[in-house]
């Protein structure tokens, strides 16, 4: 929204520790005394530069060579947001979100960035190609990544498609992440289910969001609305895949982005706890089923 002139002019005029201009003797003038600069919170957002962008390179744990680009809060410790994009994507699928971002009331530091065989990442060369198995070790390296870069006090992850299981997958082990985006999440899409890595994590604020008609997502949008313990739903019209297509359409699912992560900026982490198995414990196997008319 495109503030009046008056009101810039006067925040220019205060930050300048300008006086009014009022004659002597009037109300105004005898009740006002110098006053501060105002905080850089009271300041019209429109005369705040957007955070700046870097390049940003690091390596996965098996050797993917992976790059981005970070925006580094100007705040110190802010929390960190990492963006993960869909299968056969690349990290300006979700760049509408970071050019509303970056301008913010509220500055998180931004990584976005290409796994591997995407954009201009690169997988390690003995990899498979096509092979998206070990894609939740970029996401993990994006992590490490942006914590030794800016020691964010928390981590927020979103992901689209793919990324929003890859997501999921990696947030029970970093203990930092407060909070999960999944936009158009699916049940189970390239060998990545959902279900489970979410019901580690469920007790950590949730955004999801799909279009109404989309077969991909419309079953995983209502099991994870029941499994959130703090969710957010948003229910889109159309049939659209993915944060790139379905933004094409409803492009008000950025604003709702947006909000979200305006509202858990200040999510604290939480206590993590396991629903299959202790620290350093794996789980029991299953019991061998018995055979149909008899016994094993």
């Amino acid at each position: 929204m495109e503030l009046p002139f008056g009101v810039v002019l006067a925040a220019l005029l205060a930050a300048l520790g300008c006086e009014s201009s009022s004659p002597k003797g009037t109300a105004a003038s005898a009740a006002s005394t110098p006053s501060a600069a105002p905080a850089a919170s009271d300041v019209p957002s429109i005369l705040i530069e957007p955070t700046p962008g870097r390049p940003a390179s690091f390596s996965s744990s098996d050797g993917a060579a992976l790059a981005g680009e970070l925006f580094a809060s100007p705040e110190p410790n802010a929390p960190a947001l990492i963006l993960v994009h869909r299968l056969s994507g690349e990290r300006g699928e979700l760049g509408p979100l970071v050019k509303r971002l970056v301008a913010a009331p509220k500055r998180y530091t931004i990584l976005s960035f290409d796994l591997r065989g995407h954009g201009a990442s690169k997988a390690p060369a003995k990899a498979k190609p096509g092979d998206p198995k070990d894609l939740a070790k970029d996401v993990d390296a994006a992590i490490a990544h942006v914590t030794e870069a800016t020691k964010p006090r928390a981590i927020v992850l979103v992901g689209t498609s793919l990324g929003a299981a890859l997501v999921s997958e990696v947030a029970f082990a970093a203990p930092k992440v407060t909070a999960l985006g999944l936009v158009s999440p699916g049940e189970n899409i390239s060998g990545h289910p959902i279900y489970r890595a979410y019901a580690e994590v469920r007790n950590l604020p949730t955004f999801v969001a799909g279009a109404k008609d989309d077969t991909v997502s419309k079953a995983a949008v209502d099991a994870l609305e029941k499994m959130a313990m703090s969710g957010t739903v948003k229910r889109y019209d159309g049939s659209r895949h993915s944060a790139q297509f379905l933004a094409e359409e409803r492009p008000e699912l950025w604003a709702d982005l947006e909000s979200w992560l305006l509202g858990v900026f200040a999510e604290e982490p939480k206590e993590r706890r396991s629903l299959y198995k202790a620290p350093g414990i794996e789980p029991k196997a299953a019991a061998p089923r018995k055979a149909p008319g008899g016994t094993r």
